[in-house]
């Protein structure tokens, strides 16, 4: 399916937060935390905390009809302040969630390359992210390239050059 995409706004923050939610608590389960809760969490409450902020805050939004149905974003994080996927000061963490409605209809293969080809414009030489091995997407993941760099147990940081 051919989604429009463009890039975020300001507006799009309760968006984000949205899909931050549907890709932090992506499995089914009857003890998933209420969305207020969930983002509560400190580990998921940094993801988008002053967002657009931060130099090179960078995010793509999907449309069907105008609707927003997934999104897209990448951000530097440091030694001292990091989330799961980072690799180093240069190179910025991938996430990228999907409404359930919409999911295995190439949205997210096609959020993931226009981060690539804006990365690529800014001279950003790679782009990590984290996935559980458990996550059908790591699957998507695979075919465009990412690899692994790190296996930490339960899941994988995976690395791609852009």
């Amino acid at each position: 399916m051919n989604a429009h995409l463009r890039g975020s706004q300001p507006s799009d923050l309760p968006f984000l937060r949205e899909m931050l939610y549907e890709g932090v608590f992506w499995r089914p389960s009857a003890n998933k935390p209420s969305f207020e809760e969930g983002l509560a969490y400190p580990d998921v409450q940094k993801q988008l905390a002053g967002w657009g902020e931060r130099e090179g805050d960078t995010a793509v939004i999907a449309t069907i009809d105008s609707v927003p149905v997934g999104a897209a974003w990448y951000r530097f994080w440091t030694d001292a302040d990091s989330v799961m996927g980072y690799i180093d000061e240069a190179t910025p963490i991938l996430a990228l969630a999907v409404h359930r409605d919409h999911r295995r209809q190439g949205i997210g293969r096609q959020l993931i390359m226009w981060l690539f080809d804006h990365a690529s414009e800014h001279s950003i030489p790679q782009i990590s992210l984290s996935v559980s091995k458990d996550n059908v997407a790591i699957h998507l993941y695979r075919t465009i390239g990412f690899q692994e760099h790190a296996d930490r147990g339960d899941a994988f940081t995976m690395v791609r050059s852009t």
